[in-house]
C-alpha cells in the first residue's frame, strides 16, 4: 500500500511538469500570424479606407492605427478576421504605416502603407473672366508656399498664401483669366507635386443693341466667353428661333441680327447658346403697336383694331376720341402672346380726324382714324310699296334731307345736331326697273337705285263654279303693256282689251269658261313678267233626280215613255243618264241612254233593242236616272223603280167577252142552219 502512494506522487510530479513546460510555447507564434490590407491605398483626408486583418484572437479588442493616430477600433468577432473603414484625418501629404494591435498581444509584422495626397475646394464653380475665386485646401506639406494653376498655368494670387503645420491653407484668392467659356481645371501645389483638378466653368457674356423694342424689331447681340468656333443658337423665353450666329477663335461674336417675334408685351428672356452648352441671357422688352383697317371710313362703318406687343391674356380698353366704344366682342383680351383684334362701329360725329386709342394697362397706343359723309338705303328693291328705310351721317348739321324718286320729291327729314338721320319712305307706283333715288341737302348729295320688281294681288275669288267672274291685279309690271291671258293654255279674250297703266298697274276680270272640276292654271303676262294663278273649278256633283213616270210596278203605256224631275246645278249644262234592267242590281243592263237633255225619253218600240218583252210583277223591269253637269260632276242614281210590259186584266175581259159572243155567234149560226136544211 505504501508503494503504491509512492508511485502515484512520482506519477503527479512528472505531468505537471510536462505541463509546465509545454503551455508558454503556443501563444508566441500566434502573434507573429496577423497581416493588413487596405484599399483604397492613397487619397486626400476625408477619404474612406476599408481595412481586412487576421487571423486575431477573438473575442479580443482591436485599435487601428495610421501612422500614430488611432483612427478605428473595435472587438474581434468569432471568426478571427477584421473587417472595418476609417475616414482619413487631416494630415501633412506623407506616406503612413496603417496597422493593427489587439488586447491578445497581437500586431502587424508587415503594416500596410497609405499615401495621403493634397485637395484643395472652390467657393465658386462658375463665374465669368475677372471674377474673384477663393482656394482653401489641406493634405500639403506643413508651412509650404502654394501656387494655383488655371488650366495648368500659374495665376497670380492676391497675396502669398502659405499652409499651416497641418499642411492646410484658406483665402488663396485669384482672378479669373481671360478665356473661352466652358470648364477648365483649377489646381494647387506644393513642393511635393500638385493637387487633384477642381473644375471651374466660365460663363459667357452678351450685350444687345436695344432692350425695348416692338413685335418684328431688329436688335443685334454682341457677346464673349463662349465656346471657340462654335454656331450659336438663340432662344426667347426657351423657344428657338432662326437668329444664328458663330464665334471666332477667341469665343467671341458681333453684331448677331435678331428680329423680334410675335410675342406679349413686357420682360423677355433672350438666351445664346454655344455647341458646347454654354449660355447666356438678356432681357429685351416688348412694346404695344396697333393698326386700324380702313384708316378712313363713313360713319357707323366697321373699323378693324389690331394689336400686338401687348401684355399677355389682360383686358384691351379702346376709347374713340378719348370716349368709350362698343366692341365685337364686347369684351376685348389679349391672347398668350399679347395679340388682339376687335371691330368697331365708327360713332356719330363731324366727319375729319379722330383719334383711336388702345391701352392694356401698361402699353398705350394711338392712330388716327378719317370720318367721311354717307348715306344708305335699304332695301334697294323690291314691288311699288316697298318700305325703304334710308339713313345718313356727316350730312349738314340740323339741315333738311330732300329724297326724290325719279324726280320728283318724296318726302324730307331733318339731320341731327350731327348730321346724322333715318327716315322711311314708301316706293311710289312705277313700271318695273330701275329708279333714281336721292338724298341730298345743300352740301352733300347721295344717289341710289331703287328697282321696282312686279307684284300681282291675290286672284278673287280662287273657287266657283262655271261662269264665275275673277278678277286679278298687279304692279311694277312693263308701263302700258297689253295684257295676255290664258285658261289652261288657251287663250282668254278681253274685252276691252286690258293693258298695264303708265305706272305699271293693271286690274283684269273675266268669266271662268266651262271645264272639268279641279284645279286649272290661269296665266298673265305682258310679253315680259308673267304671274300665275290657280283657279278651283267647283266639284259638287249634282242631286239625283226623282222618278215620275210610270209609278211602281204599273205597266207602260201604249207609247212607253220613262219621265223624271228635272234638276238644276251651279255648274249648268245639265245632262241625264238612263239605264233599264232585269235585276235590281243592274248587274245585266238592258238600254242605257247618255247625254239625255230632256227629262222623259221614249222607248222607240222600232228598234229591236228597246222592244221590250212582256214583263210580270214576279219579274219586272227596273230602271234608274242619274245627272251630270257641265263640269263633268256626276250625280247619283235614283233609287231604281220598276215598271211591267204586257196585257193588264181589263185586256183579258175584254178579249174573253168577244171569245163568248164569237162562240155564241157561231152556235147561233150553227142552229139556224141546221133548220134551215130541215125545212128544205
Amino acid at each position: 500500500m505504501r508503494l503504491n502512494k509512492k508511485f502515484l506522487g512520482v506519477l503527479l510530479s512528472v505531468l505537471l511538469t510536462a505541463m509546465l513546460i509545454t503551455i508558454p510555447v503556443t501563444p508566441v507564434s500566434a502573434a507573429a500570424t496577423v497581416s493588413l490590407g487596405v484599399s483604397p491605398a492613397s487619397g486626400p483626408s476625408g477619404s474612406v479606407v476599408y481595412v481586412t486583418a487576421g487571423p486575431c484572437t477573438p473575442g479580443a479588442t482591436y485599435t487601428i492605427l495610421m501612422g500614430s493616430n488611432s483612427v478605428a477600433s473595435g472587438t474581434v468577432p468569432l471568426g478571427g478576421t477584421v473587417t472595418t473603414y476609417f475616414a482619413v484625418p487631416v494630415m501633412v501629404r506623407n506616406a503612413y504605416s496603417v496597422s493593427i494591435s489587439t488586447s491578445a498581444g497581437e500586431t502587424t509584422l508587415s503594416p500596410a502603407t497609405f499615401t495621403l495626397t493634397p485637395l484643395i475646394h472652390l467657393n465658386n464653380a462658375s463665374g465669368v473672366a475677372g471674377d474673384q475665386v477663393t482656394v482653401n485646401g489641406n493634405g500639403f506639406y506643413s508651412n509650404t508656399a502654394v501656387t494655383v494653376y488655371f488650366d495648368s498655368s500659374p495665376v497670380t494670387l492676391t497675396s502669398p498664401v502659405t499652409t499651416d503645420y497641418s499642411g492646410q491653407f484658406s483665402s488663396a484668392i485669384f482672378i479669373v483669366p481671360t478665356a473661352a467659356g466652358g470648364t477648365h481645371t483649377v489646381t494647387a501645389g506644393d513642393t511635393g507635386g500638385v493637387s487633384f483638378g477642381v473644375t471651374f466653368t466660365i460663363s459667357a457674356k452678351m450685350s444687345l443693341s436695344a432692350t425695348t423694342g416692338n413685335v418684328g424689331s431688329s436688335i443685334t447681340a454682341s457677346g464673349s466667353g463662349f465656346a471657340v468656333s462654335s454656331a450659336l443658337s438663340f432662344f426667347l423665353d426657351g423657344t428657338a428661333f432662326s437668329s444664328t450666329a458663330h464665334t471666332d477663335a477667341t469665343g467671341n461674336f458681333s453684331n448677331a441680327a435678331i428680329v423680334i417675334p410675335s410675342i406679349a408685351g413686357g420682360a423677355h428672356t433672350l438666351t445664346a447658346t454655344d455647341s458646347v452648352g454654354n449660355s447666356l441671357s438678356a432681357t429685351f422688352t416688348v412694346t404695344g403697336t396697333t393698326t386700324v383697317a380702313p384708316t378712313s371710313g363713313a360713319i357707323d362703318s366697321t373699323v378693324t383694331v389690331t394689336g400686338q406687343g401687348f401684355q399677355a391674356s389682360s383686358p384691351i380698353q379702346i376709347s374713340y376720341d378719348g370716349g368709350a366704344v362698343t366692341t365685337v366682342p364686347a369684351s376685348v383680351t389679349s391672347d398668350a402672346n399679347g395679340q388682339f383684334s376687335a371691330s368697331l362701329k365708327v360713332p356719330a360725329g363731324a366727319s375729319g380726324t379722330h383719334v383711336i386709342k388702345i391701352t392694356d394697362g401698361a402699353n398705350t397706343t394711338s392712330t388716327n382714324f378719317t370720318s367721311i359723309s354717307t348715306a344708305t338705303v335699304s332695301p334697294t328693291s323690291g314691288p311699288v310699296g316697298t318700305t325703304v328705310t334710308a339713313k345718313g351721317s356727316g350730312f349738314k348739321a340740323n339741315g333738311t334731307v330732300s329724297i326724290n324718286y325719279n324726280n320728283v320729291q318724296i318726302g324730307t327729314v331733318t339731320a341731327s345736331g350731327l348730321g346724322n338721320f333715318s327716315t322711311n319712305i314708301n316706293i311710289p307706283a312705277a313700271g318695273t326697273g330701275s329708279h333714281p333715288l336721292v338724298l341730298s341737302d345743300s352740301s352733300n348729295t347721295q344717289s341710289f337705285t331703287f328697282s321696282v320688281t312686279p307684284t300681282a294681288n291675290p286672284m278673287t275669288p280662287t273657287t266657283g263654279p262655271i261662269g264665275t267672274s275673277v278678277t286679278f291685279s298687279g304692279s311694277g309690271f312693263g308701263s302700258s303693256k297689253t295684257l295676255n291671258v290664258t285658261y289652261d293654255g288657251n287663250p282668254v279674250t278681253l274685252t276691252p282689251v286690258s293693258t298695264t297703266d303708265a305706272t305699271g298697274t293693271f286690274n283684269v276680270s273675266f268669266k271662268i269658261p266651262v271645264s272639268k272640276s279641279g284645279n286649272h292654271t290661269i296665266i298673265v303676262s305682258d310679253g315680259t313678267t308673267t304671274n300665275t294663278y290657280t283657279f278651283k273649278l267647283d266639284a259638287t256633283p249634282p242631286v239625283a233626280p226623282t222618278l215620275t213616270l210610270p209609278a211602281a210596278a204599273t205597266k207602260l203605256g201604249k207609247i212607253p215613255t220613262l219621265s223624271w224631275s228635272p234638276v238644276t246645278d251651279a255648274n249648268g249644262g245639265i245632262t241625264y243618264n238612263m239605264q233599264i234592267s232585269k235585276d235590281q242590281a243592274f248587274n245585266t243592263v238592258l238600254i242605257t241612254k247618255s247625254g239625255l237633255t230632256a227629262t222623259t225619253y221614249t222607248l222607240d218600240t222600232n228598234v229591236p233593242a228597246e222592244k221590250l218583252k212582256s214583263a210580270s210583277k214576279s219579274a219586272p223591269y227596273y230602271w234608274r236616272v242619274q245627272a251630270t253637269d257641265a263640269a263633268g260632276n256626276v250625280g247619283a242614281w235614283t233609287t231604281p223603280q220598276t215598271f211591267l210590259v204586257g196585257l193588264a186584266l181589263s185586256d183579258y175581259i175584254v178579249y174573253i167577252i168577244f171569245a163568248v159572243i164569237a162562240i155564241m155567234l157561231g152556235v147561233l149560226g150553227f142552229v139556224i142552219g141546221r133548220i134551215t136544211k130541215r125545212s128544205i
